[in-house]
């Protein structure tokens, strides 16, 4: 990063957040194999490309964030993210194995880091690409040994271990992913296209990460096509000034045609 379900229109919910069920819930011993059926397309993505429109804002300053971009991110930990816009890009960023260059490049600028540090300067999310793939995706996290869960009435509670649990409604015999929590934030399912989400709302519910409220809209969404290997190689040019993970976070350059000059 992103209230009842909210297939016809996201933005009805918008001033509500998920409400998870309390109390102690009745043990649930076909979790396993409910999450299993909630979740097949996600857990066999192996590449997730879509185009992501992001809205909202973060930081104690609630500092906007507004981007659409191409984006494709795979289980290895491989990134490519670009804002495009006429002329040059706003932004790129590329990488493999959780390692990527991040290239400014209407202000000729350039970042080498690990690519969950980068997208947290963008965004206040400490996601990597193969934690951006779980969460989009409708995953939630990395698949765990073992699922438990506990009924109450029409909804379940997963723990997906790695300290994650999602929340899933009943209807018919259906089940819909409604929310999920962590790292200390709650992941609201808003709407659904076909197999994967294509509403997802982030926001912070600890004290002690940074606070942020991000939608993410998803559209043009595939899984596991084929990509030129060096989509996820990024080369600066030489004359490209080196930044710091600071000087990224103090501009968070997410808006189309945003440029320090």
């Amino acid at each position: 990063m992103l209230p009842a379900l909210c297939i016809a229109s996201a933005s009805a919910c918008a001033a509500r957040h998920y409400a998870p069920p309390t109390g102690p819930g009745a043990p649930f011993t076909e979790a396993a194999a409910t999450w299993a059926a909630l979740t097949p397309r996600c857990r066999d993505a192996r590449v997730f490309v879509a185009e992501i429109r992001v809205d909202g804002w973060v930081g104690e300053s609630r500092q906007r964030v507004p981007a659409t971009m191409h984006g494709a991110l795979t289980r290895e930990d491989d990134i490519y993210l670009e804002v495009p816009a006429p002329g040059r890009s706003v932004v790129q960023m590329a990488g493999r194995a959780g390692q990527a260059v991040f290239l400014l490049p209407r202000d000729e600028r350039v970042l080498r880091a690990a690519s969950r540090d980068i997208v947290d300067a963008l965004t206040g999310l400490r996601w990597g690409a193969r934690d951006l793939l779980n969460v989009l995706s409708g995953c939630v996290s990395d698949p765990a040994a073992e699922v438990t869960g506990q009924r109450f009435e029409r909804r379940v509670a997963f723990d997906l271990g790695f300290g994650a649990r999602a929340w899933a409604r009943q209807t018919g015999a259906a089940w819909q992913l409604e929310a999920a929590a962590r790292d200390g934030l709650l992941v609201e399912y808003l709407a659904r296209d076909g197999a994967f989400p294509s509403v997802v709302r982030v926001s912070s519910s600890a004290p002690d990460i940074t606070p942020l409220a991000l939608t993410f809209r998803l559209s043009q969404v595939q899984a596991n096509i084929e990509l030129d290997p060096g989509t996820f190689v990024l080369n600066a040019p030489e004359h490209f000034v080196p930044m710091t993970l600071e000087d990224l976070r103090a501009t968070r350059p997410l808006r189309e045609g945003k440029t320090s000059r």
